[in-house]
């Protein structure tokens, strides 16, 4: 019985390893896609008509068409990508960070079922022997992900959305625009404090704040 366990845990726990091997990949482009996008929505706030005719320049050479996009349609266009790789990475992002506790899990319940012979350790790759001695550098680098990307990220949208209003384009693009930068904008912060978990928590001890997120939080389990 003992081995039947062992082996449909050690199954499992390959596949659940596949899968966030996986999901970490789709993660990597995302944020990659997310980086470009984010460049590309900076210089349009910059210089919104030397993107504009540079990027129908390279439509042309590449699809051979006539067809030209105006400034106000480029930049909704990087608002709508924008929005999409970016729920895409946070998703990608928030299984991955789920999966190491439901993987650490599963590593113990393998090690009690080894607890007879001299491997009751060995099953601590994704947990406690991956957060021990964690190099001080990658934490460096979590933070940059994980703080340092989505207030840049928040500051570029911000400045783009602002250049919008102040450049005067299409009313029901500009609506739409600012519709969408608002969506990215509560996305990400949403995501912001979804990885910060303690962070999240202090500012819950603010009663108004800690009453409007456990409503928000209900809510949303309903629609």
């Amino acid at each position: 019985m003992t081995v039947e366990k062992l082996d449909t845990y050690y199954d499992h726990y390959k596949e659940s390893i596949s899968l966030c091997q996986t999901t970490q990949s789709h993660r990597n482009k995302s944020f990659v896609y997310l980086c470009v996008l984010e460049a590309i929505s900076f210089l349009l706030a910059k210089n919104p008509d030397f993107i504009c005719v540079l990027f129908n320049d390279v439509v042309k050479k590449q699809l051979e068409t006539k067809i030209l996009f105006s400034n106000c349609v480029l930049q909704t266009l990087v608002w709508v990508l924008i929005a999409y790789v970016l729920v895409r990475y946070v998703q990608d992002v928030l299984y991955v960070e789920r999966q190491y506790k439901y993987l650490n899990t599963l590593e113990k319940k393998i090690s009690l079922l080894l607890e007879e012979t001299d491997d009751k350790n060995i099953f601590t790759r994704e947990g406690d022997n991956y957060l021990n001695n964690y190099p001080m550098v990658l934490n460096f680098i979590d933070l940059f992900y994980k703080i340092l990307a989505p207030i840049l990220f928040s500051a570029i949208n911000g400045v783009h959305i602002v250049q919008e209003w102040n450049c005067g384009i299409t009313r029901a693009l500009l609506i739409f625009d600012t519709v969408v930068c608002l969506a990215i904008f509560v996305i990400t912060w949403f995501y912001f404090f979804e990885v910060h978990g303690n962070m999240a928590e202090w500012f819950k001890k603010c009663k108004p704040i800690g009453w409007m997120a456990k409503k928000l939080r209900n809510l949303l389990k309903e629609v």
